[in-house]
């Protein structure tokens, strides 16, 4: 590989990381919907035919920073994960519900912000706007699946398809859901983090 070509890819990498920071940062100050192009172009000091070349729309340039973000919670699962890898299965997907919660709750207006976002802008056979086809939301799956496994009675007269219930948990813990359960009904972060703790439990001891 030549320098030059090692050096453009450095740039386009720099590059990269400096428009979604500067993104993330106007998008924080500001809210997401009154933020353009051409702010972040400006703000990041960079032409608005290098941010287009990358994203086509503020729904593509939403979608890269939900990515990064949802690495990251994945990378703090993985991490509790292995800490905790001797405590109970039942408290070890507590821990996950609780990381998730203090997740939405720690970028909830930017969340609920992106969400707006990609819906005006992303097509509806878009597959990159399908939750149920991210990583993030397969390595949920996986991991609640696994610990549900564990916790299921050996005297259980009755099976129970752990991947179906745990996309039943994921999809009750939605930061639509979310926003919704906190914002209308009045319920406090720790009520709601219970509740959904009483409900993996109350899905396997009805199985």
């Amino acid at each position: 590989m030549s320098v030059s070509v090692r050096r453009e890819r450095k740039d386009a990498v720099e590059n990269r990381q400096l428009i979604l920071q500067t993104a993330h940062d106007l998008f924080n100050e500001h809210g997401v919907q009154p933020v353009s192009m051409h702010q972040i172009a400006k703000t990041a000091g960079v032409g608005q035919a290098t941010l287009y070349r990358r994203y086509a729309h503020k729904g593509d340039l939403c979608l890269d920073i939900l990515d990064d973000y949802s690495n990251q919670i994945m990378e703090l699962i993985r991490v509790y994960l292995e800490e905790n890898r001797q405590a109970p299965a039942v408290e070890r997907l507590g821990g996950i519900i609780d990381h998730w919660v203090d997740a939405i709750e720690e970028k909830s207006g930017l969340i609920s912000g992106l969400m707006m976002a990609m819906e005006s802008k992303m097509n509806c056979n878009d597959e990159r706007g399908n939750f149920f086809h991210t990583p993030v939301y397969h390595f949920f799956r996986d991991s609640i699946s696994d610990l549900l496994i564990e916790m299921v009675r050996p005297d259980s007269e009755h099976t129970i398809d752990t991947e179906l219930a745990a996309h039943f948990i994921i999809c009750s813990m939605s930061p639509l859901g979310y926003f919704h359960i906190k914002n209308e009904k009045g319920y406090s972060i720790d009520q709601i983090k219970q509740h959904l703790r009483r409900l993996c439990r109350f899905t396997l001891t009805c199985s």
